[in-house]
């Protein structure tokens, strides 16, 4: 494996290489330092399709045993990205040793350039105590758009399909769960069947849960993790929630990932503002071994959700009542403030495309 290095990351590691040939693209990454929110970073790009891995907060200790992190950190990458265990061990076998050379040429350097620009724009979703950066990654791969023979492609989209040819393997092969997610309303029937991979964290689920339902992540959320009818944890957004524990052990939800209670507990509630109440139960229905996607796709799913402040499920029923009457004199009224709230009906296709670009 070759890793093509700016002269301030050689400077940094103390090196002074060669320039190698590259033989395969795939198999050989540029890389730059820089400074994201006053910490040192280290930028990866795949020669081949621009593909992103991101270190953060490195320190001298690291550096010491660059090749290590380096080899570390594309495997927590790639499981990141549910990328087939079989497919991982093979690439980074066939990689081989981690090798320093001097940068290829001005094309290379440029795209690395836009790398590091997109892992600087997205400075607000580092996570502290993480060296390898998964999240941000992703959004810098999100961020650039290939001109392939069949279409614009991201990075990872085009890493993908450049593993499947090189290894003759499913590229994305994960654990996921299917989850049906129900509303709890008296009066109205709402409900997703979603399936989303095992190694996504609480927050991840609570990012889903936002698209599935079309809330737009205006207020507080909490998850309870139930042992049978017993609840068992409760998971909360940050430290500050902790003035408020009760009975309940509670734990932060940012690095909790679901394999670590599901699906060995099935029911969890899934509470969203505060104020308007909605609560909602997830249920763990199945669970898939070979699941094909590294994003949660949306199955099926039946009515509207709320919008968000409507004022509880009074205030919803309130709302559908005028807007199913356009002769109700509040209805120009309600039905410009739905429009402001960009509200609409359920749209399963639109759901699903939010959903695979989300993170």
């Amino acid at each position: 494996m070759i890793i093509s290095c700016t002269k301030k990351l050689q400077d940094e590691l103390g090196i002074k290489p060669a320039l190698l040939q590259v033989e395969n693209p795939l198999f050989s990454w540029h890389a730059n330092l820089l400074r994201v929110n006053r910490r040192k970073a280290i930028v990866f790009v795949n020669d081949a399709c621009r593909y992103h891995i991101i270190l953060y907060g490195v320190k001298a200790k690291d550096l010491k045993n660059i090749e290590k992190l380096v080899i570390s950190a594309m495997r927590q990458m790639f499981l990141s990205d549910s990328v087939n265990l079989e497919m991982i061990d093979q690439y980074l076998e066939k990689a081989g040793e981690v090798l320093f050379s001097k940068t290829q040429n001005r094309t290379m350097v440029a795209r690395l350039n836009k790398g590091c620009e997109a892992a600087e724009i997205f400075y607000e979703h580092y996570i502290e105590e993480c060296i390898t950066q998964p999240l941000v990654a992703k959004k810098a791969n999100h961020s650039i758009f290939i001109d392939c023979a069949d279409g614009y492609k991201h990075p990872d989209e085009l890493f993908y399909e450049q593993l499947r040819e090189s290894f003759n393997l499913p590229a994305i092969r994960c654990k996921a769960l299917e989850l049906k997610v129900t509303m709890k309303l008296e009066k109205f029937d709402v409900w997703r069947k979603v399936m989303i991979p095992l190694n996504f964290t609480f927050d991840e689920l609570h990012k889903v849960m936002q698209v599935i339902f079309d809330w737009k992540d205006y207020h507080l959320h909490d998850f309870i993790v139930f042992d049978g009818k017993k609840p068992f944890v409760h998971i909360v957004e940050s430290e500050e929630d902790f003035a408020y524990q009760g009975n309940i052990p509670m734990i932060i939800g940012k690095n909790m990932r679901l394999e670590q209670y599901l699906p060995k507990y099935k029911i969890v509630n899934y509470k969203y503002d505060f104020g308007d109440g909605w609560e909602h139960i997830i249920k763990v229905t199945n669970v898939s071994f070979e699941y094909d996607k590294n994003y949660a796709y949306c199955l099926e799913g039946k009515g509207d959700a709320p919008p968000e402040d409507v004022g509880g499920e009074g205030g919803y029923e309130e709302f559908v009542e005028i807007m199913n009457d356009p002769t109700h004199e509040e209805y120009k009224n309600v039905k410009l403030w739905a429009e402001s709230q960009w509200y609409k009906g359920f749209d399963i296709e639109s759901v699903n495309r939010r959903l695979k670009y989300l993170f």
